[in-house]
């Protein structure tokens, strides 16, 4: 997603910063070593040290999504939709539901403490809306066809999208039952729904997600179970669930853009990873391009000026991580993040931030 990718480092800072273009706006990207609301806090804190002009925050990435929302659960959320955060009902987009107090014996009273995004990103959002609803639509396609034209062929596979026929909704009270073992060959088929059989809420073309707004459960844990899932949903409204935003979101006013790559039930795996976290990083994309880069720098441009060191507006800081659980990481060059609630053995992905400050040290000559 990024425009003249390079890397970059910052003096007593031992990240290395992963920086380029989205239109106006320059983008960095730092990886985080963790997935966690833990370590999501404390990425965006060491960027804000390093970068401490940041205006803007966005965290994008993979999440768990509810099947069905809203009234008489009439609403569809499919493989490789789209969710954002946005304030619904007295909710600020996201609610950390681990976070409260004991009451009784077994109830925890969850306490609102997650911030709401800022008037700028919910203005963006709301102009984007209005967007899709004009016969254009969303420019998501087009941008996950930029992205596959820039891979070669084996990573461009990870990005497409693996078709209805591999999106199973299976039963909530059908439970899979080798964790070792993926679907394929080992759950009855019978039990499941595939899209066609959902209603037509539910279907939409290839590369054509639809999007959600709504409000994004976030916490420490991984959600496994569909029973859970339906709980949290009916408690706070939450339609889809991930393991970053509260880190994130108690402290900032950012906002919070996920691709839906499993159920959060007992049968996800990582088939729709990849393609679930490019569906977002599009969406991530388009908004950006939306969002007005700034006042510019003493010299009148927003792009930084190596004659004199001055440095613009329109500046966008993120992390992005690939993160296998098994030990170690690797960082990719795109303006994607990746984020599952999965703690199996295998490839994790975690969530960039991107930011705005005004003032950049040792940005690199491309």
């Amino acid at each position: 997603m990024l425009e003249d990718p390079t890397t970059m480092e910052v003096p007593d800072d031992d990240v290395l910063y992963h920086v380029g273009r989205i239109g106006s706006h320059f983008v960095v990207m730092v990886v985080c070593p963790r997935m966690g609301i833990e370590p999501a806090a404390t990425a965006l804190a060491n960027m804000r040290r390093s970068f401490p002009n940041i205006k803007h925050v966005l965290v994008v990435g993979i999440a768990g999504g509810m099947p069905c929302y809203g009234p008489d659960l009439q609403e569809q959320i499919v493989l490789g939709d789209v969710v954002v955060g946005v304030p619904q009902q007295g909710r600020g987009g996201v609610t950390h539901y681990e976070f409260g107090a004991w009451e009784g014996q077994k109830e925890l009273t969850v306490k609102e403490h997650t911030l709401h995004p800022s008037a700028a990103l919910l203005t963006a959002v709301n102009n984007l809306r209005s967007v899709h609803m004009q016969v254009a639509g969303s420019k998501i396609p087009k941008y996950l066809e930029e992205l596959r034209r820039g891979l070669n062929e084996r990573s461009r596979q990870a990005y497409e999208d693996p078709g209805a026929e591999y999106d199973h909704l299976f039963e909530d009270s059908y439970l899979h039952t080798d964790r070792g073992r993926f679907c394929q060959g080992l759950c009855d088929a019978m039990r499941a729904k595939l899209r066609k059989s959902r209603g037509k809420r539910a279907e939409r073309k290839s590369d054509q997600p639809h999007i959600h707004y709504g409000n994004i459960g976030s916490a420490n844990a991984v959600v496994r179970s569909s029973a859970k899932r339906n709980e949290l949903h009916a408690k706070h409204n939450i339609i889809c669930l991930e393991m970053e935003a509260a880190g994130v979101m108690s402290d900032y006013q950012g906002l919070v853009i996920r691709g839906v790559s499993d159920y959060a039930d007992s049968h996800k795996n990582k088939k729709w990873q990849g393609y679930a976290a490019a569906t977002a990083a599009a969406y991530a994309k388009e908004l950006l391009l939306l969002l007005p880069a700034g006042g510019g720098s003493s010299t009148g441009s927003s792009l930084p000026d190596e004659r004199n060191g001055t440095r613009g507006d329109g500046w966008y800081v993120g992390r992005d991580q690939f993160h296998n659980s098994g030990g170690g990481f690797m960082n990719f060059n795109m303006g994607a993040g990746y984020q599952t609630n999965n703690n199996t053995a295998g490839n994790q992905y975690n969530a960039p931030f991107y930011g705005h400050p005004s003032a950049i040290p040792q940005w690199p000559k491309y």
